[in-house]
């Protein structure tokens, strides 16, 4: 019953997964879901920092960490473990997360293309300067 209520009530469960900053699908994780964690996978930790970032579970390509470093995006690679396995995680897929933490593209190619198209799509694209706040074309 404390399991019930607590993910009636503590928003857990909420997601906007169909909206027009959710898009795509990476294992169990689709854009629009909370960022999922299991114990000792260690992920929240850079959610301190409310910005644009992606969350590589596995290896990232060499061509998505110049992507995120030339438009100043954190990239964040976590060695691959049973633990992200079973927190729905796919090897070596792309997670853009938005500021609000929310997964707002999640890609199993792990390219940054996907990002590209991503932005491209919705009519955003970063600011030389910074990543955190998206600029409108």
């Amino acid at each position: 019953m404390r399991d019930y209520i607590f993910r009636t009530i503590s928003q857990i469960t909420l997601n906007y997964r169909g909206s027009a900053l959710s898009v795509g699908a990476a294992g169990h994780v689709h854009g629009g879901d909370r960022l999922p964690c299991k114990e000792g996978a260690d992920n929240f930790v850079s959610l301190s920092k409310m910005a644009w970032q992606v969350h590589v579970y596995g290896a990232a390509k060499p061509e998505l960490a110049r992507w995120c470093a030339d438009h100043h995006v954190d990239l964040q690679a976590f060695v691959w473990t049973p633990q992200h396995e079973a927190a729905g995680f796919a090897r070596d897929a792309l997670y853009l997360l938005r500021p609000d933490t929310y997964v707002g593209l999640a890609d199993p190619s792990g390219t940054p293309e996907a990002v590209d198209r991503y932005f491209a799509g919705r009519g955003l694209r970063f600011m030389a300067e910074t990543a955190t706040e998206p600029a409108h074309e």
